[in-house]
């Protein structure tokens, strides 16, 4: 327990995935040893590997949306004869 951090990283998008691909392998890996399977051990090995690829896929940053339009302009809040009239522009 001296290694666990308790500060939050971010979100990790892929978290669900690494954890299935790991338990997947983890299941193939035993059997494999189980049986005495070379198949099945080196199986296991490459969704390991799957699951570290996932690694590398970048993060994205708490700041991005899932639109990208960063560049759009702020809508104008109605004025207020537009407010009395009931009428706003699209």
């Amino acid at each position: 327990m001296a290694f666990v951090s308790h500060r939050r990283r971010g979100d990790d998008r892929w978290l669900e995935w690494k954890v299935r691909l790991f338990s997947v392998a983890a299941m193939l890996g035993l059997a494999g040893i189980y049986f005495e399977e070379r198949r099945l051990t080196g199986a296991a090995i490459l969704v390991l590997t799957g699951g570290i690829l996932l690694r590398l896929i970048p993060r994205r940053d708490r700041g991005d949306d899932d639109h990208g339009d960063d560049d759009q302009d702020e809508i104008e809040p109605p004025s207020e004869d537009e407010r009395r009239s009931g009428r706003t522009e699209l």
